[in-house]
């Protein structure tokens, strides 16, 4: 087991344990994409806690008379049952655990949770009557995962489920921070880090399968345009794992990723009526696979018109925008072609999806210690029919907002960035009455007369990468 799958895990880790601690019955739920290192991390922590008995069952698309054979023998070594043995129901097979667990701590973890329910409805009825009226009684630690966000959420958090109100804990389990990417890649450069938090993002499966002696664009070529990696089919399965007529839904995603950000627009692109784009909209925010952006001053509100959209996950952010779209070079093994347009557009792709986004990020750490001018409530974007700004902080109460552009280029940036800057902000009508406080991120760092200048005109200036948390 690679030593890579714990990094910036440390905090989950420690849940788990405090978890364990507490007295009683304990009922964890661990939510999470495909690929984020659910399994690894709960088989980590009950391996490194080798005195507490525990059994691991991982669920997968079958019968449900198949499913309670492979649980039975899962649970053999934890219940002393004989070779071969499978209990008559789910109900025996949860009471059984329940006797296990009576006076002693046992932990269980059903892995894949939603296929075991899409092959066995009932047994979400089962557990519950068996955690009510039995399990909760005990000393066990059950913990349930699954890659299925929508079916975990309906499961356990919705209201209407079963075993809504059930858990003890919840845990969501997220990307690895982008400062801990070179924990993973320790042999690349800042930059080159940026570039692969813009493609993959901090997916720990995606970033152990990337080789860091060779190029970010090589790597591209070799692993993730590769026929048989599990990156050319990786976009499909998280959709179909959610959503079971996928066709419109993948073709609205193809139009998020080559530049159609409003409902108008996708409306037109996608051919179908403007209300049915909101109802498609809705379902892939649901399930976490599309974000809401509007412009910073309209945050929490419902009718705002400045309404954009995006793709959240990296890679499919990636792959929308660079793969589907140029489906057919593939099929025709153009990959030299293919890799022509990345390459022609991957700093641009880089610059938007990764450097300004470490950019935002930076503002609301530095923010949130205390760091600017004014105390910053909203980081963002901010735009008008006009003028876009990059990265937008802002505080109504004070009436301050600091506005700042982000360059990805190999060379310094100049006085006249700071003066396209200014003019862009002088055109913002919606916040021309408040305090603006200036900022300018550039990779290459700035040249003198601008450092000059930006002394003068009290500009915060921010170079390289940030990515290392600097």
């Amino acid at each position: 087991m690679s030593q890579n799958e714990f990094l910036d895990r440390a905090a989950e880790l420690k849940e788990l344990a405090a978890i364990q601690r507490r007295r009683g019955a304990q009922f964890l739920a661990v939510y999470g994409r495909r690929r984020i290192g659910k399994t690894s991390l709960l088989l980590h922590w009950v391996r490194s806690n080798p005195d507490v008995p525990a059994a691991y069952f991982v669920a997968q698309r079958s019968t449900s008379r198949f499913l309670l054979e492979k649980f039975s023998q899962a649970m053999a070594p934890l219940l002393g049952t004989r070779s071969g043995f499978t209990f008559n129901s789910w109900d025996d097979a949860l009471a059984e655990i329940g006797n296990r667990a009576r006076d002693q701590r046992v932990v269980l973890i059903i892995d894949e949770l939603p296929y075991l329910l899409e092959s066995e409805p009932r047994f979400a009825s089962a557990l519950q009557a068996a955690w009510d009226q039995q399990l909760s009684k005990t000393q066990l630690v059950l913990a349930v995962a699954g890659s299925r966000y929508h079916m975990m959420e309906e499961t356990f958090t919705l209201g209407k489920g079963p075993l809504f109100g059930r858990t003890t804990a919840d845990l969501l389990l997220g990307e690895i921070a982008p400062e801990h990417l070179s924990l993973f890649l320790p042999r690349y450069s800042s930059r080159q880090l940026v570039e692969v938090f813009s493609v993959v993002g901090g997916v720990p499966k995606y970033l152990e399968m990337w080789n860091d002696r060779r190029p970010v664009l090589h790597n591209i070529r070799e692993t993730v345009l590769s026929p048989v990696s599990i990156f050319r089919h990786e976009p499909m399965l998280l959709i179909q794992d959610e959503i079971s007529e996928p066709r419109t839904y993948l073709a609205l995603l193809e139009a998020l990723g080559t530049g159609a950000r409003t409902p108008t627009l996708l409306a037109t692109r996608l051919g179908i009526a403007l209300t049915h784009v909101g109802k498609y909209l809705r379902t892939l925010r649901d399930l976490g696979i599309v974000r809401r952006i509007v412009s910073i001053e309209a945050i929490g509100r419902r009718d705002t018109r400045q309404t954009r959209y995006e793709i959240v996950d990296p890679y499919l952010r990636f792959h929308f925008t660079f793969i589907r779209p140029h489906q057919h070079l593939l099929e025709q093994k153009r990959v030299d072609r293919l890799m022509e347009i990345i390459g022609e557009r991957f700093d641009s792709h880089v610059g938007r999806n990764g450097y300004e986004e470490l950019c935002r990020r930076y503002i609301a750490r530095v923010g949130d210690q205390h760091g600017l001018p004014f105390e910053i409530m909203e980081v963002g974007r901010i735009w008008d029919r006009r003028v876009e700004i990059d990265v937008a902080a802002l505080d109504m109460k004070s009436r301050s907002v600091l506005l700042g552009e982000c360059r990805w280029r190999s060379r310094k940036m100049g006085i006249s960035e700071l003066e396209r800057l200014k003019q862009k902000t002088s055109q913002l009508t919606k916040v021309r009455d408040f305090k603006h406080h200036l900022v300018l991120f550039s990779r290459a760092g700035f040249t003198v007369a601008l450092r000059k200048r930006a002394a003068e005109k009290n500009v915060l200036l921010v170079e390289g990468e940030l990515v290392a948390g600097s």
